[in-house]
């Protein structure tokens, strides 16, 4: 991979894969405006406040199988039900400015505050990975994870995130098809992908 190419995986997957997206916005804001906004000396010495990495178990797909007797395969197939997507995100912040504690603090406490807001007003966040970008997740528990034989406290925090599977944007067409489908007795599977 050339330079450009790992400068642009490195800013997309590790720097900022998080995104808020709010309704009263139109445009997506990366989670780097806010971890960035009190990191000066790290700005200057291009160091980032925070690493981001996908962990493992993220769902691409799942379906649950309903869990009664079926007639047949085209029977069986028709009961499935889509679950909502999860992925988790780690994220190492360990402190490395010339601040130190005191700006770390800041940068965790204003994360905080912002995503408090954000999500009081309706916002919802888009995960990029390298496999796959998850979009209107919910941000269901953000949290310390850091191993007690790591020298600095509170470095590494889970993001967890839930991928709803229907947003109010598409739920009319959602519930058009459906109906459409049982109407005409067609596949039912419930479930709907964004």
């Amino acid at each position: 991979m050339s330079s450009v190419g790992q400068t642009i995986f490195k800013l997309a997957y590790e720097i900022s894969p998080i995104f808020l997206v709010n309704p009263l916005i139109p445009i997506p804001v990366p989670l780097t405006t806010i971890t960035e906004a009190l990191d000066f000396p790290g700005v200057k010495n291009n160091e980032f406040f925070a690493h981001f990495k996908p962990l493992p178990n993220s769902t691409l797909q799942e379906w649950q199988v309903a869990e009664y007797p079926f007639a047949n395969r085209t029977i069986a197939a028709n009961a499935v039900i889509q679950m909502p997507l999860k992925i988790s995100m780690l994220m190492a912040c360990p402190a490395q400015t010339d601040g130190g504690y005191i700006i770390k603090q800041a940068q965790i406490s204003a994360i905080k505050y912002a995503i408090d807001l954000h999500i009081q007003n309706g916002g919802v966040f888009t995960v990029i990975t390298p496999a796959f970008t998850y979009t209107n997740c919910l941000l269901t528990s953000l949290r310390d994870i850091t191993p007690p034989s790591e020298k600095q406290a509170q470095i590494m925090y889970q993001w967890d995130f839930v991928q709803p599977l229907i947003t109010s944007s598409n739920l009319s067409a959602v519930v058009g098809s459906f109906m459409q489908n049982i109407e005409s007795g067609g596949q039912t599977a419930v479930g709907w992908t964004q």
